[in-house]
This record gives C-alpha cells, sequence and structure tokens, in this order.
C-alpha cells in the first residue's frame, strides 16, 4: 500500500476516546488517529523517534519543556527518550504520527 488517501482510511477504535489506522513496515510505523475532546497522556518516553502532522482539529503537545497548541499543517519532532505528554480540550484531532521501530520489536 505505497499510497494513501488520509480521508478515506477506515480508523477502528484503539483505545477509549482514540481511533486509528497502522502501516507497519520493516523500521517504520505509520498511524492516522482522531483522538475525541478531553482525552490526555500525562506523559512518557520511549527509546524511538517520534513525528507527525496534524491534519484536522487542535491539541496541545509538550516536548520536554516547551508547549505548543498545535493546528492543522503544523507538526512535531520528539527525540528518543525525550519525555512527552498531549491533550486536546476540543476535538477531534486528526494526526498521522510516524515512529521508529526498537530493534527487536
Amino acid at each position: 500500500m505505497p499510497f494513501l488517501d488520509f480521508s478515506a482510511l477506515d480508523l477502528k477504535d484503539f483505545r477509549p476516546g482514540i481511533k486509528s489506522w497502522a502501516q507497519i513496515g520493516e523500521y517504520l510505523i505509520m498511524a492516522v488517529m482522531t483522538i475525541d475532546a478531553g482525552r490526555e497522556d500525562p506523559g512518557h518516553s520511549h527509546p524511538f523517534d517520534q513525528t507527525g502532522l496534524v491534519l484536522d482539529g487542535n491539541f496541545s503537545l509538550t516536548i520536554g519543556e516547551e508547549q505548543q497548541s498545535l493546528r492543522p499543517g503544523q507538526g512535531y519532532f520528539i527525540p528518543a527518550g525525550v519525555h512527552h505528554a498531549w491533550s486536546v480540550t476540543a476535538g477531534p484531532v486528526k494526526i498521522v504520527d510516524i515512529s521508529s521501530k526498537t530493534l527487536g520489536a
């Protein structure tokens, strides 16, 4: 599946308030997610890089000590090992998120 129409993907329930579609390759994972208002992740880190782009809606993202509200057309890059958190106050938000796979994953 080398080409995608982000507006036509069949997103499935992933977690409460989050629907997702993912393509998992040998080295990368690409996920498209919709996240409902009121959802948040208080923070975590992981041993791989992560990057993404907001397609629709707005959400607040904290990467390390920096916090920003992102809107469509804006993106983010989270280096491996950096603590990050997010919240969606007015939703839903739709993002495309890409991360590298860890060795042995």
